[in-house]
């Protein structure tokens, strides 16, 4: 057909002339002759039942029953952000999607314009990429909104968890009552580190608080620890300050390790009866020098009066006399080495030796020598054939050697000189 302005020529179904831009006028559609459904113009066929537009009047056929059109899908953009960030929350807005408009049938024999075709296609292009940019804006904006979600809660829960541990500290700390009375001991265990005395005590509070429940602190300073033995020696005594390491009852008992010098207890640490041992807390006393560093968890304590150590450093080494008596005796008919003889008052080695160094050096010896031991000599034959009025207490290392050339070879092994270690019996 032509255009009624120009006269240009026209394809079928264009609704304005290509070249001058006028309406073109609509032709009437036929009537199809056996369901009477209107069609469009030039159409050979009708579009309802398929009947031959052309053709005469044909027996009625049954309508078919129209089929419901199923929802439009979303694109499929927004489907791979779906899957590779997870559902919808509830509640979630999405942006409305654009739908490109059901393109119209073509008709038999009917070809369209070419700019009819590059207008489809750029308007097509256009749609798929603002579907594409809005499905990925609203994946990134979704992905950041959930790690700050997330990220809002963990501080949250933080914050919680801090707050709660705060208020649970502060609380213990409130329960913590304060004990000033001396608790009862016992003495559980000793052992050694290095030469120092290490005691396990257990302690019994005696602070009524305790008793119905609550949690207690016992941290006075100046604490005298005092250990005796059954016959009522002092065998270890120190002064601890426990504000450094407070001791903690969580109920009416508590543990802690003590650590004495070597110029603070008179026992060898495996000659001290732990069932039969009495410990002794006494608070406001005061000590002398500064407390030593002990190992590990034990408290270390500082000196006793002088005067007090003294005194029982003398009962001690009379004690050691004594119990070692049976020990010496085998030397009688064997040699063994002795390592120092000393005395009260005795200017040696740079020194003036008194009880409390006499004890020590034996002490120390017996860490280095476990089988040594203390005699006097003015009990053995072997020192009284020289000097009848000898006093001395004398460590002896213990050990059994076969002759004066053996003895000779243990002293030089064990690191001892000649005015060190003498090769000796007691006959």
């Amino acid at each position: 057909m032509r255009c009624s302005r120009c006269g240009a020529n026209v394809v079928e179904g264009d609704r304005f002339c290509e070249n001058c831009g006028a309406p073109v006028a609509v032709q009437a559609g036929s009537v199809c002759p056996v369901c009477g459904q209107q069609s469009e113009p030039g159409m050979r066929f009708c579009q309802q039942c398929g009947a031959e537009l052309s053709a005469g009047p044909q027996p009625a056929q049954p309508v078919p029953t129209a089929q419901p059109v199923p929802a439009a899908q979303p694109y499929q953009a927004v489907q791979q952000y779906a899957g590779q960030y997870g559902a919808a929350q509830p509640g979630a807005v999405f942006p409305p999607q654009a739908v490109q408009p059901p393109a119209q049938p073509s008709r038999p024999g009917e070809s369209a314009g070419k700019g009819k075709k590059k207008t489809a296609l750029i308007v097509g292009i256009i749609i798929a990429v603002l579907v594409v940019a809005l499905a990925a804006g609203f994946g990134v904006w979704w992905f950041m909104l959930r790690d700050s979600g997330t990220q809002s809660a963990q501080t949250q829960s933080t914050s919680q968890q801090s707050g709660k541990t705060k208020s649970g500290d502060s609380k213990a700390a409130k329960d913590d009552k304060p004990c000033t009375a001396a608790p009862d001991a016992e003495l559980s265990s000793v052992d050694h580190s290095d030469a120092n005395l290490v005691a396990q005590l257990q302690l019994t509070s005696n602070c009524a608080s305790t008793k119905d429940g609550d949690t207690a602190e016992f941290k006075e300073s100046d604490v005298k620890v005092s250990i005796k033995d059954d016959d009522g020696n002092v065998i270890a005594s120190a002064v601890f300050d426990f504000s450094k390491q407070p001791v903690k009852f969580n109920g009416e008992t508590a543990n802690v390790a003590l650590e004495f010098t070597t110029r603070q207890y008179w026992r060898p640490y495996d000659q001290i009866e732990t069932g039969s041992a009495e410990v002794i807390l006494q608070t406001g006393q005061s000590g002398t020098g500064e407390a030593g560093s002990a190992d590990g968890d034990a408290l270390a304590g500082s000196d006793i009066d002088s005067e007090d150590a003294e005194r029982y450093a003398q009962l001690a080494l009379s004690w050691q006399l004594k119990h070692d008596e049976s020990a010496a005796s085998r030397f009688y008919t064997t040699y063994t080495t002795q390592l120092s003889s000393k005395k009260n008052d005795m200017k040696a080695d740079g020194k003036t030796w008194h009880y409390v160094d006499i004890y020590e050096q034996f002490l120390q010896q017996r860490i280095k020598h476990k089988n040594a031991i203390l005699i006097w000599s003015g009990d053995y034959p072997t020192y009284t054939k020289a000097d009848a009025s000898t006093a001395y207490y004398v460590i002896l290392s213990g050990d059994t050697v076969d002759s004066v050339k053996a003895g000779d070879a243990w002293c030089k092994s064990n690191g001892y000189g000649a005015a060190d270690c003498a090769v000796v019996d007691l006959q």
